[in-house]
């Protein structure tokens, strides 16, 4: 029995597979599997995928139809005769001591579930680590460990990855035998990591970064109608099975209640879905597909968010005009605008306080002008009495 088995689903990832396998066969833990789920690629993948097989025995392939991530990691975990399992998406790689650590976490501290950090690699090769966790090092039971993660204001969503985590024998076993046979290839990171939540006893995270992730690259490369229909057939799938899962586990009260908070974001991602790969000619269609599978609450809910954010957006251009409006007034002169535009892109936040000042300096001047001395004053007094009235108000 191998210490870790490794399960790695791939489609068309025959541009992906050079920096994948080799962080799996070089691994500083040599004694390890590597299943590879070919799911009916189109491309060389199964070439590649043979290539490297017939130099390590290690790597074993399981050649299928298509049949989306979801049931591949399946499949994988049903083949897997590992201690521990450990996932990894093809255009993805691990650090080359991942396995070894991971596994003497896991089995020093006697978990169910160990997770760790990982880096993120933008489109334009940025890289930044994702958070650190304020449960690190702490062995929690999983149920609690989830109510904690998912009551975080933001950053919640780290820990929803399925393949920053090393599961035990028991718990992926378990895990693998409640997966249904249904197409997925988008939010089977979430489904999978619920289930190992609720199948395991206990969690423990590290702060170690132990995976590389990058970002925009499966799912959401192509941008077509059809990955948009399997996206939101995803999320019809992912809210009905769980559904009925707590009407046959009947889970604990915490465990409905992240699940149900889950279940809305996913929901209203499908708008932020419709909004990215839905093409321009077919939004009309995608949107009363919408309709029909996600609730209204979530679509309400981000049509009143985006409604908030473009009143917003107004206030800020009225704001903005009027600034322009009144440098517009002003004497021109070429040399004092290109000091003032240097100024701007400089130093923002001096250069609100300087035209602060230099708008009531100029309403002050008009008033003397108009009004003379005294009524200035009064009116400056009186705007002052104002302002304190409605500070007090506050």
């Amino acid at each position: 029995m191998p210490k870790i088995s490794i399960i790695m689903p791939c489609y068309n990832a025959g541009e992906y597979l050079h920096r994948s396998m080799p962080s799996c066969l070089n691994q500083t833990l040599t004694d390890i599997e590597i299943i590879c789920v070919n799911d009916g690629s189109t491309d060389n993948t199964a070439e590649i995928l043979q290539e490297y097989a017939s130099k390590d025995n290690r790597i074993k392939i399981i050649t299928q139809k298509n049949q989306g991530t979801l049931v591949s990691r399946k499949r994988g975990m049903e083949y897997a005769s590992g201690e521990y399992c450990m996932f990894l998406d093809q255009d993805d790689f691990y650090e080359l001591y991942a396995c070894q650590e991971l596994y003497q976490w896991i089995e020093q501290q006697k978990v169910d579930m160990v997770d760790c950090r990982f880096k993120i690699i933008e489109q334009n090769n940025t890289v930044y680590n994702c958070p650190l966790s304020s449960l690190s090092y702490q062995k929690l039971n999983s149920l609690d460990a989830l109510e904690k993660i998912m009551g975080y204001a933001s950053n919640y969503l780290f820990a929803t990855y399925i393949w920053k985590k090393i599961l035990s024998f028991t718990l992926y076993k378990k895990v693998a035998s409640h997966i249904p046979e249904k197409y997925m290839t988008s939010h089977e990171d979430i489904f999978m990591v619920f289930l190992c939540f609720y199948f395991a006893k206990t969690y423990y995270t590290v702060d170690n970064i132990y995976y590389n992730h990058y970002k925009d690259i499966g799912f959401f490369k192509e941008y077509s109608f059809s990955q948009f229909q399997k996206a939101i057939s995803a999320i019809h799938i992912f809210h009905s099975y769980f559904i009925e899962f707590i009407e046959k586990q009947k889970p604990p009260l915490s465990f409905e209640k992240s699940l149900t908070k889950i279940i809305h974001i996913i929901e209203e991602n499908g708008l932020n879905i419709w909004n990215k790969i839905c093409p321009p000619e077919r939004k009309e269609e995608g949107f009363l597909l919408i309709c029909n599978t996600l609730s209204k609450e979530a679509i309400v809910n981000r049509w009143l968010e985006n409604h908030r954010f473009i009143q917003n957006q107004k206030i800020l251009i009225q704001k903005q005009q009027k600034l322009l409006q009144f440098y517009t007034n002003l004497p021109t002169n070429p040399n004092l605008t290109k000091a003032l535009r240097s100024f701007h892109s400089h130093f923002p936040f001096l250069f609100r306080v300087y035209s602060f000042v230099v708008r009531r300096t100029y309403q002050v001047f008009q008033s003397l002008k108009q009004n003379g001395f005294w009524k200035t004053c009064k009116k400056i007094i009186q705007c002052i009495r104002n302002k304190i009235k409605s500070i007090k108000n506050i």
